[in-house]
């Protein structure tokens, strides 16, 4: 990490091909060719990620001069507040429909997929990847028992291809790979997996040779069955503008740590005289080097009548450095919109407006990537819809899906209580008990009440409570 700080991780860069176009080895090496330069980047993010950052490739051109290495996880904490704040509670799935039976039995339908693919999971994951390297990939395929599965993939497993016409939309997906085994059988092959709209190709060659085709297939879905998870348009992570101000900052807490270490022993000056002299064991007069260290060791100093050990020591501007320190700290968190949450601001009972204010920065941030997850889940639906459709002979339309996407967010539950309490005339039981943010599930925490309030009634429990007032000391809902 010598010379100036600077970003180095290059713009992400989109692969853009004619959309009738066959695919080859050719088409292959060139995709293969040009995702050299976006893997080079995902590599940085990730170690960055990983904590890996500048600072720890250092090197001094004096290699007796203290070298501290200390790296700060920001990368990693900005991805992990960003994730929850915005995946913490998962997607969310209703059918819109008048039809009861129609919604009832949709809803079901696409329950049983989701959840046999351990969907809220794996969309953390994605949502995870795209924080960290701008994007994220999951795969949609029918195994052998017939059933849809879902894998997800990491930003630097697969090479998505775009169209050049306006919509530029995606005509296909690379999956490059390798096999392992123990005999190395497989070290010097290749594989590829290309899909596009209708059908999967299965490239493979041994190193040094031409990609051969292997086989070629149909996927059974209507489009590409990849769901590109992007981040935003730029494809950028959310901590990839802020790594110059990274560095800056492992840089400067390094540096202090080095001149505290290279001054921490304060030198002994002898005014005075020209030469030291101290003897060994055996009477022999030491050098002058020789007898200091013989002085430093046995903490005793002999000096001749009119000499004056003095130290010298360092001033040192700790204010100026401070404040470059906590600049640079608070610039991170400004720029990527995560806010420090370790903040004094954070503390105390704040109330709903406040804490949402101090979240601006990180709801924006999350309503960029909510718009882009929307679309890709929405494709997601239709191609498992369109699956279901086939399998159950139904006429189910994807458009019925509503998606909703609950934050992870502080809330001030006793604020939220007393608003419910001031709209209990106004609102429904269950727009009220969706006010409440502990509560995820109104019409089933709606159910619930209803039903314990049945029974209440058919015991006998609660029918002579209004004499007292408890009427109006009930909970919330």
């Amino acid at each position: 990490m010598n010379g100036d700080i600077e970003n180095k991780v290059p713009h992400p860069e989109k692969i853009k091909l004619a959309d009738d176009i066959d695919v080859t080895p050719e088409v292959i090496d060139y995709c293969l060719k040009k995702f050299q330069r976006n893997r080079r980047r995902l590599s940085t993010l990730e170690n960055y990620f990983q904590n890996q950052t500048a600072i720890q490739s250092r090197l001094m051109d004096d290699p007796d001069r203290p070298n501290n290495k200390v790296s700060h996880s920001f990368a990693k904490y900005i991805t992990k507040i960003a994730t929850a704040y915005f995946m913490g509670y998962g997607v969310k799935y209703e059918v819109d429909s008048k039809d009861d039976a129609y919604k009832t039995a949709y809803k079901q339908a696409l329950d049983d997929v989701i959840n046999s693919n351990m969907t809220k999971i794996k969309h953390f994951e994605e949502a995870k990847e795209m924080s960290k390297q701008g994007i994220s990939y999951e795969l949609l395929f029918i195994n052998p028992e017939g059933k849809l599965k879902t894998q997800y993939y990491q930003a630097n497993e697969m090479i998505p291809v775009f169209s050049q016409t306006p919509a530029n939309f995606l005509t296909m997906v690379l999956r490059p790979y390798k096999l392992v085994s123990i005999d190395s059988k497989y070290d010097d092959v290749e594989y590829v997996d290309v899909y596009t709209k209708y059908y999967v190709y299965n490239f493979t060659r041994r190193r040094g040779s031409q990609w051969q085709l292997q086989e070629k297939f149909s996927h059974n879905f209507s489009d590409v069955p990849v769901i590109i998870r992007m981040n935003n348009a730029e494809l950028k992570g959310d901590f990839e503008d802020v790594i110059p101000q990274i560095d800056t900052y492992d840089k400067a807490v390094s540096d202090t740590q080095n001149n505290e270490d290279y001054f921490s022993d304060a030198y002994l000056v002898f005014e005075g005289i020209d030469d030291l002299s101290a003897e060994d064991e055996n009477g022999n007069e030491l050098s002058a080097s020789e007898s200091a260290k013989v002085m430093k060791e046995n903490r005793t100093i002999f000096a001749p009548t009119g000499c004056k050990p003095d130290f010298i020591t360092k001033d040192s501007d700790d204010t100026t450095a401070e404040n470059h320190k906590n600049r640079t700290f608070k610039d991170i968190f400004f720029l990527s919109q995560v806010p420090n949450l370790t903040d004094e601001e954070f503390a105390g009972n704040l109330s709903g407006v406040a804490i949402k204010y101090k979240l601006f920065g990180l709801e924006e941030l999350c309503i960029e990537k909510e718009t882009y997850f929307r679309s890709s889940e929405t494709k997601k639906v239709r191609l498992i819809t369109e699956y279901i459709n086939a399998l159950q002979n139904t006429k189910y339309d994807w458009r019925d899906v509503k998606l909703s996407f609950d934050r992870s967010a502080v809330a001030n539950t006793y604020e939220a209580a007393q608003t419910i309490n001031l709209l209990r005339d106004v609102l429904s039981e269950e727009t009220l008990i969706g006010l409440y943010p502990e509560i995820d599930d109104p019409a089933a925490e709606l159910e619930k009440k209803q039903k314990e309030q049945a029974e209440e009634e058919n015991t006998g429990d609660g029918g002579e409570s209004s004499d007292d007032g408890s009427k109006e000391a009930e909970g919330v809902f």
